[in-house]
């Protein structure tokens, strides 16, 4: 995503295991290129985020958000609509609080509470009014990625993750 968003784009971040690779891993070509919760770890806060960066900036716009997270707050797509934003949103979709997963895991205690099941993000996109895509692929994702920044209204990229992907990533 990084390769495919273009120069000067602000990228959000809500919290959870994302979140915290994110930081570690994304490069800003600006400053405040990259806005998220931190301090009070706010589930879902990225697409709100995000619709207020657009708003305010103007810039090419690319949200991180879980699918847990999104769950949350899924009638802002619904406000992307209506205002039009080219909004990018790659939510992560492993059908897990995988923070939650990670921390029980590291303390030893059983897996509990933090599975779910699973949304057909894409379609809800599109019921919508956006753009919506499940991906599964790198190349796919790039592919996608790089039509999104091209695209009027706003683009949910759906991308397959392992559940146990963060483990050993931080």
């Amino acid at each position: 995503l990084r390769e495919a968003a273009p120069a000067g784009v602000v990228a959000t971040a809500d919290s959870g295991a994302h979140r915290i690779l994110l930081s570690q891993i994304w490069a800003c070509d600006r400053p405040r290129g990259l806005l998220q919760s931190t301090g009070l770890c706010t589930m879902g806060c990225a697409l709100p985020l995000a619709i207020g960066s657009a708003l305010g900036s103007g810039r090419p716009t690319l949200c991180f958000t879980g699918d847990a997270g999104l769950e949350m707050v899924l009638g802002e797509l619904a406000t992307l609509r209506d205002l039009e934003l080219p909004v990018v949103i790659c939510v992560l979709v492993d059908e897990s609080l995988g923070l939650i997963a990670l921390k029980q895991r590291q303390l030893g205690l059983k897996r509990a509470g933090v599975d779910f099941g699973a949304t057909d993000f894409a379609a809800v996109a599109q019921a919508m009014g956006g753009h919506g895509v499940t991906l599964s692929d790198r190349d796919g994702l790039r592919r996608e990625a790089e039509a999104a920044f091209d695209r009027p209204g706003f683009t949910l990229l759906a991308c397959r993750i392992d559940s146990k992907a963060y483990g050993g990533a931080f």
